[in-house]
């Protein structure tokens, strides 16, 4: 059997660890804090020294398609603790300088790895991220953002990204990401990973000995289930293979993978119906697809449909129009967080006009708008508008302690001890290791909580300081005070 062009690019979005399980999360919480951490765990640089060194010698370089310097700075941070030079990474402002940067770095020996902003410029980075990938399908393309919803993540891991990191990101989780990308970290992947090697090079009875090999120890595995699905198909044992995707569909609600599988088999053996029914379904799972809807809306019209394709052609230009007001929303976030290191007031007019672009859809990214013009609103003194933006950036995410602590912050500063108490109380509720290892984040926490009349919760939190900074502050004679004093009102 000849080898033949493998056309596809594999969207896997099933990780099995942990850190990419949740990059599929469509509210996880948001990194609330403005800062970069470069603090570097010694442990996470032994783990993976030997991934990324390895591939620095392949040789690879790591390009970084962002205008944030403090990014560039972190990602700079990671490479010193791993005891490399500054040589291996390069960067480019612009979008349209990526298809030529990364092919000059191919023709001159280099294997690019690529870390690209969500979008630069008010430019979504999706035709770049499309038109590179599909030129060099061996270049790892990681995206950067601070949120990205479910449904833009689909997007962009349909349009060939390999993985996605959240902003701003730690040395840590920067070391981690590109040794994820780059090397297997665990058995089962290292096998799937196997598996996907035999199909590419058209070994189906390899693949199909993998595959079976896998579900032996994993039964519910639905990757080594596409895996299965493909060896069937190149050994034309067709009906098995639909069979298989069709049990890796059922096995992962967020894997498109086998959902485009059974489209491409029932096109191919002619079942436009079927194939519709399947494009549906990946059109509910990943919906701002345009290029899709209108495949799907073309599909309609053939079936003599008019209603339907309208429908879906309508789809399609509101996806549009969304993608941009989404992008613009995140430049409107890049100036005000430009103007918040000189103006807070002309920051707050920034973040404001953000809102008005993104907070129509319900996003993380509108969380943490929200919760950024809180703090430019506190810095106003306007601690009652503040406590108003914070307030709707935690109905987005309920769950997050940072907003709790910052409306804490707002109350505190308008003397509404009590309000602030109850706050902080929830706060540590929500993660009650918030302040490990912080001496000011647990001072600010536990004279909150004291002030605000709950004593326990201060001597608790205090007590914990005194072990990990002691005399910080005034926080002995606060701690004193507080215990002598009991439940009485405090007076500071």
């Amino acid at each position: 059997m000849g080898k033949k062009e493998v056309k596809k690019k594999s969207v896997y979005v099933v990780r099995s660890d942990e850190a990419e399980l949740k990059e599929l999360e469509a509210k996880k919480k948001s990194e609330t804090k403005g800062v970069y951490v470069v603090k570097t765990n010694e442990e996470v640089v032994n783990r993976y020294k030997g991934v990324v060194r390895e591939f620095t010698e392949t040789p690879g370089v790591f390009i970084l398609v962002t205008k944030d310097k403090t990014f560039f700075q972190t990602f700079r941070s990671a490479m010193v603790a791993m005891g490399l030079k500054g040589g291996v990474i390069h960067m480019v402002r612009k979008l349209a300088q990526v298809p030529f940067y990364v092919q000059t770095m191919k023709r001159d020996g280099f294997l690019p790895f690529v870390f690209m902003e969500y979008a630069i410029d008010s430019e979504l980075a999706l035709a770049t991220l499309r038109y590179t990938k599909s030129e060099n399908k061996d270049v790892k393309i990681v995206v950067l953002s601070r949120e990205l919803s479910r449904e833009r993540l689909f997007q962009f891991y349909e349009d060939g990204a390999n993985g996605f990191l959240k902003k701003p990101a730690s040395v840590n989780s920067i070391i981690t990401k590109i040794a994820f990308q780059l090397k297997p970290q665990c058995e089962v992947d290292a096998l799937v990973e196997e598996g996907r090697e035999h199909i590419r090079c058209n070994r189906f009875e390899e693949a199909l000995e993998q595959a079976e090999s896998i579900l032996s120890k994993w039964p519910s595995n639905a990757a080594a289930m596409v895996i299965m699905g493909d060896a069937q198909k190149g050994l034309a044992m067709r009906e098995e293979a639909l069979k298989a995707y069709k049990k890796a569909e059922r096995n992962s609600v967020d894997y498109l993978e086998p959902l485009q599988k059974i489209v491409d088999l029932h096109d191919e053996d002619g079942d436009k119906e079927a194939a519709l029914k399947y494009l549906g379904k990946l059109d509910r799972m990943s919906p701002l697809n345009c290029t899709r809807k209108i495949q799907i809306a073309e599909r309609h019209f053939e079936q003599g449909n008019a209603v339907e394709a309208e429908k879906y052609f309508d789809e399609a230009i509101a996806a549009a129009k969304e993608e941009a007001l989404g992008v613009v929303g995140e430049m409107s976030m890049d100036i005000a967080e430009v103007a918040s290191r000189f103006d807070p007031k002309l920051a707050a007019k920034y973040y404001r006009q953000s809102l008005e672009m993104v907070k129509s859809s319900k996003s993380a990214l509108t969380m943490a708008v929200y919760n950024r013009l809180g703090i430019s609103l506190r810095k106003q003194g306007l601690w009652g508008e503040a406590i108003e933006a914070y307030t709707e950036a935690a109905k987005y995410s309920p769950e997050d302690e940072n907003i709790q602590y910052n409306i804490a912050l707002a109350y505190e500063e308008g003397q509404q001890y009590e309000d602030a108490a109850s706050h902080m109380h929830t706060a540590i509720t929500i993660n009650p290791d918030m302040y490990r290892d912080k001496p000011d984040l647990a001072y600010n926490i536990g004279a909150a909580l004291a002030r605000g009349g709950k004593p326990r919760q201060a001597v608790e939190c205090l007590t914990y300081l005194q072990e990990i900074a002691p005399g910080f502050k005034d926080s002995r004679k606060l701690l004193k005070e507080v215990t002598v004093a009991g439940k009485k009102t405090y007076a500071f």
